[in-house]
């Protein structure tokens, strides 16, 4: 149970970034630090989902 309270957690924070990179890129029209906070959240939750699975029994 809380494994999958920490997958919605981590997916939470991963969309609520994506969106922020997709409203620079879209509003703001910078596209340089769009992709960089797109790259963050993604890395972020593939890294933290690892380790969730990796080091659970």
């Amino acid at each position: 149970m809380l494994k999958i309270t920490a997958f919605i957690f981590i997916l939470a924070a991963t969309y609520y970034t994506f969106t922020y990179g997709k409203s620079l890129w879209v509003e703001d029209k910078n596209k340089l630090t769009a992709i960089g906070a797109m790259f963050v959240a993604v890395a972020g939750a593939i890294a933290s989902i690892t380790l969730i699975l990796l080091r659970s029994p």
